[in-house]
């Protein structure tokens, strides 16, 4: 086995090799600095235990191709979050960086006391809608002088499927986990709630927050043991959930630890439910009026705009996905793609986002034959793209007109974001705008690097393998090594 880590470290510096001496780089000391590149990148590799195939990268300077180092660059590679940054720079010039998701509370006709036909609340993937903001809504229709209502729609129709779930199947094992948050047109409190448990000796209570009538958290069929508090966590099996005639249950199932609390914030019901208990609650609260019907439905017939919330602009949204790597947010941005521009009712929303993306892509004249998109956040085993393309629609991106929305969106090495605690040496600390990215089998580096010259650099490079985690030093090592080089011009 060990023979054969060797080998493969050999091959790696071979290829490398070759690219160094190739007519691209006819100046001796341009040679001797890609050189000690591979050189060291070989070594890193054979310290980690990876094989050579599993490496792909390509970096250059943007005003100079010529000083390109790259290894595997057109191999398609699983990006892992690094994704995002295609995502992003489509939408920002697809939809504009001042776009707004919105979600609309609509009815069938002008507001009066009592409406002979429902409310409409519809979602266009409103990236900030929480339970205020629904109040606040449902506030203005009553202000509006409506105070009964038959029912209240909810239209989640914008997405094609409205509702995912019914058909996907969970990434991972924690599904309940916010990054793995499935997207929905109607964004409310991105169906998220907190539980808080705790218990004593004999004896566990627990309760949601927000509260919402017509939840109930059901604790008695919960064994108290001596496992350590860290150690428990909500995993599905430990929770079951029921539809009752008058109440929704969620039932803690096995073993929970004696004297523990715990706080956490998770997708705990059924989006429907959640939804549904929602606006009941809250129209309830500000009518008067008990048990409304709230119903899924299509609604496009509901014309007359009685309120709108409107989310951050693309560019604040691009920020907050970006430095904390927001797969539920992307996800949301992916479809939004398809949804805003497809004319075709019947399409699947994922598939018109695809064309969408394939068409700017096109439209740039570079080949997307390495791309495979699933959901545009790289939380996914499927999706993949080259080295060669992620560098080119970079290098697009850095001389496009929304490049400030872009960059101001990336993690800044050793500052925030997800590099946080990355290149915090002086060396390297705020020198590199880079999206990362982390699966079980990838790790993953993209963006901009500034050298010791002064100038911008673009790279993507991308290791995956079972234990690719290894390689998160390799990857580090091509940015260290980029701050360090200089203008070939300025060289003694």
């Amino acid at each position: 086995m060990l023979s054969s880590l060797f080998k493969s470290v050999l091959l790696l510096a071979l290829a490398l090799s070759i690219v160094a001496c190739s007519s691209l780089y006819p100046d001796k000391k341009l040679h001797t600095r890609q050189h000690q590149l591979l050189s060291q990148l070989s070594a890193q590799l054979q310290g980690a235990g990876l094989p050579a195939d599993a490496l792909a990268f390509t970096a250059y300077p943007l005003d100079n191709a010529a000083e390109k180092v790259s290894y595997q660059a057109e191999k398609s590679m699983q990006p892992a979050s690094t994704m995002k940054l295609l995502t992003s720079i489509a939408a920002l010039e697809q939809l504009g960086p001042a776009y707004r998701g919105k979600t609309q509370l609509r009815a069938y006709e002008q507001a009066q006391e009592n409406m002979q036909h429902p409310l409409v609340l519809k979602g266009l993937a409103d990236m900030d809608f929480t339970l205020q903001q629904l109040w606040y809504l449902l506030q203005q229709a009553h202000d509006q002088g409506i105070r009964q209502v038959p029912a209240i729609q909810i239209d989640r129709s914008w997405f094609n499927p409205a509702r995912p779930e019914l058909t996907a199947l969970p990434f991972d094992e924690t599904p309940r986990e916010y990054y793995n948050l499935l997207p929905d047109a109607l964004f409310l409190q991105r169906n998220m709630l907190g539980i808080r448990l705790q218990s004593t000796a004999d004896s566990i209570s627990g309760q949601f927050y927000p509260s919402l009538h017509g939840l109930e958290l059901v604790t008695t069929q919960v064994q108290l043991t001596d496992i350590p508090c860290a150690q428990w966590y909500p995993h599905p099996q430990h929770m079951a959930f029921k539809r009752q005639p008058h109440a929704v249950q969620l039932v803690l199932q096995g073993e929970f630890p004696k004297n523990c609390q715990k706080r956490d914030y998770l997708q705990l019901i059924n989006r429907v439910d959640f939804s549904r208990l929602a606006v009941q609650q809250l129209w309830q609260q500000i009518s008067g009026q008990k048990e409304v019907p709230v119903l899924e439905q299509n609604a496009a017939e509901a014309t007359v705009l009685l309120a709108e919330h409107q989310s951050r602009t693309l560019a604040e949204v691009l920020r907050d996905m970006n430095k904390s790597s927001d797969n539920a947010v992307t996800r949301q941005l992916y479809l939004t793609l398809g949804a805003q521009q497809s004319a075709v009712e019947t399409q699947l929303t994922a598939q018109s986002s695809e064309l969408q993306i394939r068409s700017f892509i096109s439209s740039l004249g570079l080949d997307h034959s390495s791309l495979r998109l699933e959901n545009g956040s790289g939380l996914s085993r499927s999706e993949r793209i080259s080295p060669q393309l992620m560098t080119a629609l970079l290098q697009h991106a850095y001389q496009a007109r929304y490049q400030p929305e872009l960059i101001a969106s990336m993690p800044l090495a050793g500052v925030d974001g997800t590099l946080k605690r990355r290149f915090t040496q002086p060396q390297t600390q705020g020198k590199a705008r880079l999206k990362t990215g982390t699966l079980r089998n990838v790790v993953a580096l993209a963006g901009f690097v500034t050298d010791q010259s002064g100038r911008t650099w673009v790279v993507a490079s991308f290791i995956n393998d079972p234990t690719a985690g290894r390689g998160r030093e390799v990857l580090d090592g091509l940015i260290e090594w980029i701050t360090r080089q200089q203008d070939k011009n300025s060289l003694q």
